[in-house]
């Protein structure tokens, strides 16, 4: 998509005086934090001159900047035709009927499940309203950077010595497009060591992008297991003769905490781990008897990590569709980020996987949050 031509198109609808405007907001600030164009740079009524200028100081938000310019003089019909046009050269998002069935959101997915094709997008309305009357308790977005952030993705799918994870190329997949589709930048990783995967996490610590991002997210699937009751992600060359090669969870917290990534204090870490986490099935029998600064900070703040089942438990995977887990994740993701926090999400794949009628006897799964220390909201405002 040529985004100066949908732009330059867009500002030919404003007359003089309303191109006046326009220039104005930019070079006042179109939000809070958002550094202003030099006004001598703008001494000009060339719409075409107007866009080179919007493309070069915002190089990777100029569409979305141009969208809030445009809502900023009340030309609110002319802003959505422009998202609108912008987000079908990106990825699919699309404003859904806000009536559905609370009951609905609940059911359990079906066996035949597949990714949605759009995610739902969030009101710029239920955004503002939002971070009006719920400021303090609501982790507000770096508005400079008008974008969500970096997100790691690292899955192991093929092994030296166990089994391949068939069906992991799919997880994969999904959960690549539901972070692109949410506004985050994904690197990505496949069939790490577990020394590999600790470099991959330390290295992603340092990224110069944490600074403008507003929140980032971790996603790891391998096979796991629990050594001396600490979660560990297995590594390819994992062996009954090579018991080193793994990586454990609780290392990404220290990677990424206050100390070794300052860029992400007061900022939400979200951390999604598909794998197993011991060789128990999950059901029993039970009879009826029966931020960078000067000042203080916490060493470890902000952080939420999503774990497909409990410790001890084995994780259940579908070797031509994925995890049971990442499929209640996308679906749950796409539907409800709109309007729900991402603790009520987490909260609704529980509640839907609890009650999957493919969970039976012996062979039960729950997801597990684990360490959160998130102390506000977190919504992810999907579309804006």
């Amino acid at each position: 998509m040529d985004t100066k031509r949908v732009m330059t198109e867009t500002l030919e609808d404003l007359v003089d005086k309303e191109l006046k405007q326009f220039i104005w907001q930019l070079c006042n600030g179109v939000t809070a934090g958002l550094e202003p164009i030099p006004r001598a740079k703008l001494q000009t009524s060339d719409r075409e001159d107007v866009v080179d200028c919007v493309v070069k100081h915002y190089p990777d938000d100029a569409g979305k900047i141009t969208v809030q310019a445009l809502r900023n003089m009340k030309q609110n019909e002319l802003a959505k035709r422009l998202q609108i046009k912008l987000q079908e050269g990106q990825q699919p998002v699309q404003e859904v009927t806000r009536s559905a069935p609370e009951s609905m959101d609940l059911q359990p997915i079906q066996s035949d499940w597949h990714r949605p094709c759009n995610i739902a997008a969030c009101s710029q309305e239920f955004k503002d309203r939002l971070l009006t009357q719920e400021r303090k308790d609501v982790y507000i977005p770096t508005s400079r950077s008008q974008r969500k952030g970096l997100a790691l993705l690292i899955t192991n799918i093929a092994f030296d010595h166990s089994s391949n994870r068939n069906g992991a190329e799919k997880d994969e997949e999904n959960i690549e497009w539901l972070l692109r589709a949410l506004g985050y930048s994904v690197e990505k990783h496949r069939n790490l060591s577990g020394k590999a995967i600790s470099e991959a996490v330390k290295n992603f610590s340092k990224h110069s992008g944490h600074r403008d991002s507003d929140s980032t997210f971790v996603v790891m699937m391998s096979h796991g297991k629990r050594i001396e009751n600490k979660d560990a992600i297995l590594g390819v060359h994992y062996h009954t003769n090579n018991t080193g090669d793994v990586f454990f969870v609780e290392d990404i917290f220290s990677h990424l905490n206050s100390v070794n990534c300052p860029a992400l204090i007061e900022k939400p870490k979200v951390i999604l781990v598909q794998a197993c986490r011991g060789r128990d099935v999950g059901g029993v029998y039970v009879s009826d008897s029966a931020f960078e600064s000067d000042s203080w900070v916490h060493k470890e703040k902000d952080f939420v990590c999503f774990m497909s089942t409990l410790p001890d438990v084995y994780a259940y995977r579908d070797p031509a569709n994925g995890s049971f887990f990442i499929n209640y994740i996308v679906d749950v993701f796409s539907t409800s980020a709109y309007k729900y926090d991402i603790m009520e999400m987490f909260r609704r794949v529980a509640s839907r996987m609890e009650n999957d009628p493919r969970f039976i006897h012996e062979q039960q799964i729950l997801p597990c949050i684990e360490r959160t220390t998130l102390v506000r909201k977190f919504y992810l405002f999907p579309g804006l």
